[in-house]
């Protein structure tokens, strides 16, 4: 380069000089100078580097003599003994290493002799002070083949001694040396309380605290999903995944070294997780078969489960797939280790949440306008099945479309009843029922037709009737069709051909037969359709690959010339008729629409300018363009049909019963306009989708839903009105579109009524018309935007290993420090195990564990089957969730205390105690159910009944309470409630809204006892209090609302304490102070303000209840009447002594008023629709609210169990079946 430059001559003085200057510098750094000093230097450095490494060895060396007392002369000729006998032969034996066929299949002898050898290869190493050293003295270490080897060797050795190892740990967890999730009397843990045996003394025998199985315990102590969220079964999917590259990427030196392969090893670990998942699911199924007339909270925590353990199920099987996925070398054998009846299973637990879907949508009446969001909501559950288990497309498809028939009937049921009766508002009522199924007509509408419909038909059918057979299938052969032999099918007559395109792909077959529609390709045709949103749904593109099978069932026999391939195949129940061809397409719509363009080319030959030949295969008549591909779901979908015509012709007839039900009533004319456009809009989408047996009928009904429109605009409406032109034009516009093609086709009686109408219709169009166009042009544009938006409104939306056996050091000194450390280690581990079997160990000396031993001995120690559920909320002293008592079926709070958390705290057991004794005395509807408690040496768990709708301070959350007939419910139900506890002798202390729960059914609960007294007969109390309000439920534990238990004794929350409380007087009627509290939470009800809100501070609320001759403000007259003031007046008198008790306040005129009204609603109800069982009188005796929503909750369970509708024939008479 610079030759090519200086070559050329300077062009200025400037240039010649900055030449000159690069030759002197070329030179100084070619020169001989330049380059010695470059060769002195690194000579230097090399020297330097020998002296720090010989440091380093000498360093080494002199600790190697020291340690073994030695000098280094000596240790340096030890090391040199040793090297010359042992490293030659350890790296000859690992490169000759073989493990001899007669001990192949003993793998613990194998571990032993890998071990031995990675032993003395660790000790060869040892003999040199670095790795470098070892390399550099011995080169063949360093060779690829000595590496890999070696590498192959360690991988083998840790992946055998690891696996033993989780499998260990798996058994220590389990409790099950066979790993069996479902063994019973695996826990370890020894009964707190020895039995007791029949002569009156102790056995000494410990005995087994909990004779769960395993999968129990989980489900109780904690969920399926979070127990395979933890660190444990994490690291352990991690762990076969490295197992398997190990096996793959070491192979071949595995099989020269004859070491046995992982797989075998490795099926207990892979098939546990899936193995835990069945006996979980398993069990939640059996508790679904136990469930006797289940009320809506438990169907709908029963789905919630279901759905978690089914996703769950799927979720753990597509891992296993992946496990069990073979390399192309085929160095990945893995055994199969799922449970035969695994999808089964799943299958089972589907067929029984559609059950439960179906309970869901059928009970309750508020549901009517959400069922396809429910149905919506569950989409993600049912593709997770069809995608993960063989056949579940198909029982999706058919339970689905069946649930959407029957949702489809009682929908037109409803109208059908709601439609003939008579109530006292008609016209609003008339209103409401349009509106109502209007709404849902649409929703149901588009999930039936553009959800069900579309996805599951993937299917056309042809007729080979007078089509010559042997014709058709040389035009198969020669279009490169091959037969599909299932060794299955063919016995039935039935026949499988497939394109050339799906020669080498067998899986996509089976998928297109076995599934009734695929997840993947709905999801990939909802991505094309929102990528092209303008694309023509019909347009073909011809780079898309058609895959589809055809379905031949010929009545005569043909021979078959062409490619055959052997898939065997299980039989399927395909329904095929006698001379039909049934083409199947690898999914709906457009997938389908490419299937059938191929198919028809195929059909349809060309000469070589591209002209259709005439051909018999040209007259293939298509009988059906779009079906589902399995009889059953195509039957379910065809009753859907059939549901959906018999509702239009529903809809379409009942105009005439409402326009002579309301001719009676004022101003009903603009509802039956509504009316009218309704069913005409509705019936011309539906009659769209009908079949030709029923179109003519229908089309009929319109006609004569025309007439009477028209009739309707000449006879009922004032011919002056506005709205009269424009609902005029809208009759026309239908008359004319119904009557166009069918003119010819109508009685004569009809025709001459329709013209006459028509003229009359004629004549109010021309009195309206303005003659001068003196119309504005601003009121033109707003017609025209009403009729815009009157448009848009009405669009159709339709083992382990001795490790020091095999990493011990032979230096004496060493081996006696390891050994020290071993055995500290197991001692520690020992003493672990023994805490896991025994329990913490009990000692009578102290306060708690006494207490402890005297909760295990009561009487409310309970033993129940139950399983853990969802979080609810969490407290300073313990969290709550949601389970299910599996011998009963019904749902509970349970309380979980864990001791270890709340050291420190030497009362927590004598204030269980405490409250406990208080609620296992309590049965009423108005406070909350204690069931017992179960008592464990690390934990108590508290059951308790389940309140679904919160405390009513969360409900006051969002402001007061408006509706005064709410107020008085909820009063007459803490009255019954306090009534109850006084006459028990029993005063709560801490009435409060935090302290006051709501069920699914808004009936009033109290709860939270540990602050309350019980009164003994010579009235001496013994007082049970606690520290803040660690036993609020829910969200509420801990104290979070500052529930006090001041210095002095003085229990409760200060804005609701009574004055005597306050003063601590102890003068007042029995359970006045419950009164006050009861009228502030009223006053807090009708205001959504606490009492003493005016005031700053708890100390202030106090001062001012001590000393003030006055009750805190109460509602304003427009917020509550004056009968309801003047109870909470009566509520919050000074005196104890003069304050009514809650028996008298259940005849204050405010109360009496509430229980007359309660009463005739009671009498109403049970006169029109008594349910077939009734409370019982004695469990409601004094709880009246109560027991009406006990008669809700009967009707409810009896919904939900009656029988599902039946399509009722075409045409025919409404049909009400009540038991839908």
């Amino acid at each position: 380069m610079l030759e090519a430059e200086t070559s050329t001559l300077p062009a200025s003085q400037a240039e010649r000089e900055r030449l000159e200057w690069q030759t002197m510098f070329a030179s100084v750094m070619g020169g001989d100078v330049l380059k010695s000093e470059k060769t002195r230097i690194a000579v230097a450095l090399e020297s330097l580097g020998d002296e720090q490494t010989n440091l380093h060895v000498n360093i080494w060396l002199g600790l190697r003599a020291k340690l073994h007392s030695r000098s280094e002369k000596e240790e340096r000729q030890n090391l040199e003994e040793k090297r010359i006998r042992i490293v030659n032969s350890s790296l000859d034996e690992l490169l000759l290493f073989r493990i001899p066929d007669s001990i192949r299949h003993d793998t613990d002898t194998i571990i032993q002799r890998v071990a031995e050898l990675l032993r003395r290869l660790d000790l060869a190493q040892s003999l040199y002070p670095s790795l470098k050293a070892f390399y550099l003295d011995k080169p063949l270490t360093g060779s690829d083949a000595f590496q890999r080897r070696r590498d192959a060797l360690n991988t083998w050795y840790n992946t055998l001694y690891h696996l033993r190892l989780q499998i260990g740990l798996l058994r220590r967890w389990t409790g099950s040396d066979t790993l069996d999730v479902t063994q019973p009397n695996t826990c370890k843990e020894v009964a707190i309380k020895p039995r007791k045996l029949s002569d009156g003394a102790y056995s000494s025998t410990p005995e087994i605290a909990d004779g769960t199985s395993f999968v129990e315990r989980v489900l109780k102590e904690d969920s399926l999903q979070r127990t395979f969220e933890k660190g444990f079964l994490v690291t352990l999917h991690a762990f076969v995944g490295s197992s398997r590259d190990a096996q793959i990427n070491f192979a071949p030196l595995f099989e020269e070294m004859n070491l046995p392969r992982f797989e075998d090893e490795l099926v207990p670990l892979i098939s546990f997780p899936t193995k835990l998942a069945q006996a979980g699911l398993r069990m939640r199924l059996d508790y679904v078969k136990r469930l006797k007339e289940p009320d809506m909270l438990i169907v709908e925590q029963t789905m919630e489960d279901l759905k978690l353990s089914i996703g769950l199920a799927c979720t753990l099987k597509r891992q296993y797939i992946d496990f069990l996925a073979s390399d192309q070398g085929g160095n990945w054998l893995m055994p199969e280790c799922l449970c035969e009846d695994y999808d089964s299973t799943i299958l089972e637990a589907l067929a029984i949440f559609f059950k439960l879907l179906h309970m869901k949508l059928k009970s309750a009446k508020g549901m009517y306008l959400k069922e396809t969001d429910v149905l919506e909501a569950q989409w993600a559950t049912l593709n997770d099945i069809s995608s993960t288990v063989p056949g579940g497309s198909f029982v999706v498809a058919e339970n689905l479309c069946s649930l959407v028939n029957k949702l489809m009937i009682r929908m037109t049921n409803y109208f059908d009843t709601q439609v003939r009766m008579t109530p006292e508002q008609i016209i609003s009522w008339y209103g409401k029922v349009l509106d109502s199924v209007r709404l849902r007509y649409r929703k149901l509408q588009r999930f039936a037709r553009y959800t069900l419909t579309q996805r599951f038909s993937n299917s056309a059918e042809y007729s080979l009737e007078n089509t010559p057979l042997e014709t058709f299938i040389t035009a198969l052969i020669a279009s490169e069709h091959f037969l599909v032999y299932t060794e299955s099918m063919e016995e039935d007559g039935v026949y499988i051909v497939a394109p050339v395109s799906l020669y080498n792909r067998p899986e996509t077959i089976s998928q297109i037969i076995n599934e009734a529609y695929s997840v993947d390709d709905i999801n990939a045709e909802r991505e094309r359709q929102d990528s092209r949103p303008f694309d023509d749904e019909n347009e073909i593109y011809e780079d898309e690959e058609a895959r589809y099978v055809l379905i031949l069932s010929p009545r005569h026999h043909f021979l078959w010339t062409g490619p055959v391939m052997v898939l065997k195949l299980p039989k399927v129940e395909l329904d095929a008729k006698d001379d039909r061809v049934r083409l199947i397409a690898d999914g709906p719509q457009r997938r389908l629409a490419i299937a059938k363009q191929v198919f028809k080319e195929i059909l349809e030959p060309v000469d070589e300018v591209g002209r259709h030949i005439e051909s018999p295969l040209n007259r293939l008549p298509c009988i059906a363009e779009a079906q589902a591909h399995f009889p059953l779901v195509d039957r379910e979908l065809r009753k859907i049909g059939r549901a959906a015509s018999r509702l239009a012709e529903s809809i379409v007839d009942s105009v005439h019963f409402v326009r002579s039900a309301l001719r009676s009533a004022q101003g009903y004319q603009e509802l039956m306009e509504n009316w009218y456009l309704f069913a005409s809009e509705h019936g011309q989408h539906a009659q769209r989708y009908m079949d030709r047996s029923s179109l003519l009928k229908f089309n009929r009904l319109l006609v004569k839903l025309a007439i009477s429109w028209v009739s309707f605009i000449c006879d009922d409406c004032e011919p002056t009105d506005r709205k009269t032109f424009k609902w005029a034009v809208n009759a026309l516009e239908f008359t004319l579109h119904r009557t166009k093609r069918n003119i010819l086709h109508l009685p004569n009686e009809q025709f001459e009524m329709l013209r006459a109408k028509v003229a009359t219709c004629m004549t109010l169009l021309i009195n309206h018309f303005d003659i001068l166009g003196a119309k504005s042009m601003l009121e033109a544009k707003r017609e025209k935007g009403k009729h815009h938006e009157y448009a848009i409104d009405n669009e159709d939306d339709f083992t382990l290993i001795d490790q020091s056996s095999a990493f011990s050091h032979v230096d004496p000194t060493t081996h006696l420090f390891w050994e020290r450390v071993t055995r500290a280690l197991q001692g520690r581990e020992e003493q672990r195990a023994m805490n896991i079997k025994v329990g913490r160990v009990l000692d009578d000396e102290k306060p708690e564990d006494r207490s402890l031993v005297f909760l295990a001995s009561s009487s409310s120690n309970i033993s129940i089957r139950w399983q853990q559920g969802r979080f609810i909320g969490a407290g300073a002293f313990g969290s709550v969730y949601l389970a299910v008592n599996l011998d009963s079926g019904t749902l509970m709070a349970v309380k979980e205390i864990k001791f270890q958390e709340l050291t420190g705290m030497p009362n927590l057991y004598s204030q269980i105690k405490d409250e406990l004794s208080v609620m296992e005395m309590l049965h009423h509807p108005n406070v909350v159910e204690y069931y017992g408690i179960e008592v464990h040496r690390d934990r108590v768990y508290i059951f308790e009944e389940y309140c679904q709708g919160g405390s009513l301070a969360q409900l006051l959350e969002h402001g007061r309470i408006e509706d005064e007939g709410i107020i008085q419910v909820y009063t007459m139900q803490m009255l019954e409630g306090l009534a109850y506890l006084h006459s028990k002798n029993i005063v709560h202390r801490d009435i409060k809204p935090d302290n006051i729960l709501l069920d699914h059914l808004g009936v009033i609960k109290f709860v939270d006892f540990g602050a309350a007294k019980i009164l003994a007969k010579n009235q001496r109390s013994i007082q049970r209090s606690r520290r803040g309000t660690e036993w609020s439920p829910y969200n509420q534990m801990g104290g979070a609302n500052g529930a006090a238990v001041m210095s002095n004794g003085l229990t409760g929350t200060p804005m609701y304490m009574s004055p005597e409380v306050i003063k601590n007087d102890k003068r007042g009627r029995h359970g006045a102070m419950d009164i006050w509290s009861l009228g502030c939470v009223v006053l807090e009800i009708a205001t959504g303000k606490k009492p003493w809100s005016n005031l700053d501070n708890e100390w202030a609320i106090m001062f001012h209840i001590g000393v003030a001759t006055q009750h805190p403000p109460l509602p304003e007259p427009s917020q509550l009447s004056e009968m309801g003031i003047n109870f909470i007046k009566q509520c919050l008198i000074i005196d104890p002594m003069r304050r009514p008790t809650a028996t008298e306040l259940m005849d204050h005129p405010w109360m009496l008023e509430f229980r007359e009204a309660l009463l005739s609603y009671e009498e109403a109800e049970l006169a029109t629709n008594p349910p077939t069982h009734l409370p019982s009188d004695e469990s409601y005796e004094h709880a009246s609210v109560a027991r009406q929503a006990a008669i809700i909750q009967e009707r409810e369970v009896e919904q939900i169990q009656s029988r599902s509708p039946t399509t009722p024939s075409l045409l025919s008479s409404p049909a009400f079946d009540p038991n839908f």
